[in-house]
């Protein structure tokens, strides 16, 4: 097992002066001989990215960030940030520049390895004793804290601590298979969602099913040679935590007009004025979008260019095609076993199947969290893609800066791309993938759950060596495979391997581990997949519920009559949107009665309310609808997956 000797290069503290924002009060050992307080050109907006925009709405949080080495600038070092707020009563040794009802400082440990959770967890415990002490001016504890941590050293596999993969397949479902083939593009794509520390960790996490990846993927992720810098952001902008609502109103359209899974650890405070205006903008913003309608159920071959509706990614079914021999054989049963998708591929050295693949390198950036600072960074010729985090709302708006848009806290992707949504749909045998693990995930952890990524990924690979037109190619979306094989990523991949030339990878079968013949159950599942991923699908459930009511409320006004037209509703309801239970023989695979119907509809309902974890709590009232007039992009045009 591989050792990490000295991960930590330096560590800053970070503080908020009322009037000249985010600055560096100590860094240790020093940056800049002589200078403890200052940074590097190159590290110069680290301070915003050591307190994030609305940290002050938190008492504490842990923030994770790439930078580019300062010793060897084609590399990348990673950025570990916890921050507290306390009242400055709690400060025992004050000062004169505390002039607020609150204290903000942020520790932050730049290290030359990814060890994130390792060392967010100790650093929280450090951050905490510091402000116990109650006086900032005494960064001895500081000190101490990184001899300690460089003294132990640190082995490999502990780098995926506190980047919890079950969490992210329980909160995305089948979802998470899209967004692991959407990095496979190498597309611009925007993380946004608020607060920054379950922002970065939820980036990080889905990064960490690409097998190797976070452990050696990521050396080139946050090195770019810009063809201008970045422009200067107005300070005012950097401070808006300090300034009124009708100022922030000012700033954000003058800006305008020329990026969730909660934690325990947030402890939030009261909402201020300041925050409840970005939260109003992203509303409003974020309504223009929930237009999406439920017409992709069903088979059919291609969309009218003409059409001006939202869809959601990954609902149009294909046609099966006749399948093979090898595509029937009992060992690639739709019902596969626990381990029965590693067994196929745990033989097989994914390093030297050229694992990781080269996503992050070339101009393509992967940045857990952005501060405003760097706006401009995405603009940039230099940059080709780019996979990153941003909780400020004037990231959203630039929309034209991105090819899609991940809602981390509504579980929403959203992209104007008619193409990338035919790549990115997710057909039976993805599905039924999919379904595998959200069904075994749960009981069989964050390993098992990235071993089945890696061995999807090193079919797919296998699979992608087939001449073009080969049938295979279609279980994974024929015109995803097209675009993946176009990346440069894929063709340095077949350059280190030769085309694939290994004999353990060649005598895999190439194929979808999850291919077999179609079957109710894979209808069942197709349609409670569009039902619970798209806006319009949530309003028929939502319709069904309330006629379920509705009956309900007549069959006891008039005496039961309806009783038994309810329960025929219900168990027609929940027969159709949820996902026949995957037995061991063929006959209860393909059953399409239920043996125990819900009791009424409401309950068929919540089979499918499972599948989406942001909805509104019951009785909290629908804004009101609202539009966001943007000149760069044509709103009817966007799409939600």
């Amino acid at each position: 097992m591989s050792v990490i000797n000295e991960p930590v290069l330096n560590i800053i503290v970070v503080g908020f002066h009322h009037k000249k924002g985010c600055q560096v009060e100590h860094c240790y050992p020093e940056l800049v001989p002589g200078h403890p307080t200052e940074l590097p050109a190159v590290w110069r907006h680290l301070p915003a990215l050591a307190l994030p925009d609305g940290s002050h709405n938190y008492l504490s949080d842990t923030i994770f960030f790439n930078l580019p080495a300062l010793s060897e600038p084609a590399h990348t070092v990673y950025g570990v940030s916890c921050f507290r707020q306390i009242p400055v009563e709690q400060v025992v040794q004050k000062t004169e520049d505390m002039t607020r009802s609150s204290v903000q400082k942020s520790v932050c440990v730049v290290c030359r390895a990814p060890l994130f959770g390792r060392l967010a967890v100790k650093l929280e415990l450090v951050v905490r004793a510091w402000f116990l002490q109650g006086n900032f001016s005494q960064t001895k504890l500081l000190e101490d804290a990184y001899n300690h941590l460089n003294s132990c050293p640190v082995q490999l596999d502990q780098i995926f601590e506190g980047l919890p993969v079950q969490r992210l397949v329980e909160n995305w479902r089948h979802k998470a298979l899209l967004l692991f083939k959407l990095m496979l593009l190498r597309r611009k794509v925007l993380v946004y969602g608020a607060p920054a520390g379950p922002l970065s960790t939820s980036l990080l996490t889905l990064v960490s099913l690409l097998p190797h990846c976070l452990e050696t993927g990521l050396e080139h992720a946050a090195n770019v040679v810009l063809s201008r810098p970045l422009s200067p952001v107005p300070s005012v902008i950097n401070d808006n935590r300090n300034q009124d609502t009708d100022t922030i109103a000012e700033i954000a359209e003058e800006t305008l007009g020329s990026i969730q899974n909660g934690t325990n650890q947030i402890e939030e405070l009261s909402p201020k004025e300041t925050g409840n205006l970005l939260e109003e903008k992203d509303r409003v913003s974020r309504q223009s979008f929930d237009d999406t309608l439920l017409t992709d159920g069903v088979d059919r071959q291609e969309l009218s260019g003409a059409r001006e509706k939202c869809h959601s990614i990954g609902e149009k079914c294909k046609t099966q095609k006749g399948l093979s021999e090898a595509q029937q054989s009992p060992t690639m049963a739709r019902d596969m076993s626990v381990d029965g998708l590693y067994n196929l591929t745990g033989q097989i050295d994914q390093a030297e199947c050229g694992l990781p693949l080269p996503l992050f390198e070339e101009g393509y950036l992967c940045l857990p969290y952005l501060s405003l600072q760097y706006l401009d960074l995405l603009s940039d010729p230099a940059v080709q893609g780019f996979l990153v985090g941003a909780s400020n709302v004037l990231f959203k708006q630039k929309r034209q800066l991105f090819d899609v848009l991940v809602e981390l806290n509504e579980m929403r992707i959203e992209t104007a791309d008619m193409v990338l949504r035919r790549q990115l749909t997710l057909g039976t045998e993805d599905l039924r993938f999919a379904d595998h693990v959200v069904r075994h995930g749960p009981t069989q952890g964050d390993v098992w759950i990235r071993d089945q990524f890696a061995s999807y990924l090193i079919y797919l690979l296998r699979t992608s060596l087939l001449p073009e037109g080969s049938r295979e190619i279609d279980s994974y979306n024929a015109q995803f495979m097209a675009a993946f094989k176009s990346t440069p990523a894929y063709q340095h991949w077949q350059q280190a391997t030769n085309n694939g030339e290994i004999e353990a990878f060649m005598n895999l079968m190439p194929m979808h581990p999850f291919s077999g013949q179609l079957s109710v159950a894979d209808m069942k599942l197709k349609f409670a997949h569009t039902m619970s991923t798209t806006e319009g699908g949530r309003k028929v459930t939502a319709a069904v519920a309330s006629t379920g009511r509705a009956v309900a409320t007549t069959s006891r006004a008039v005496g039961g009559a309806l009783t038994q037209a309810r329960g025929a509703l219900s168990g027609w309801w929940s027969a159709l949107t949820t996902p026949a239970a995957h037995a061991s023989n063929a006959s209860e695979t393909s059953s399409v009665s239920d043996d125990k119907p819900l009791s009424d509809a409401e309950d068929a309902v919540d089979h499918i309310d499972d599948d989406n974890r942001k909805e509104q709590r019951a009785g909290t009232p629908e804004p009101p609808d609202k539009s966001f007039d943007d000149d760069t992009v044509n709103l009817s045009k966007i799409h939600v997956i």
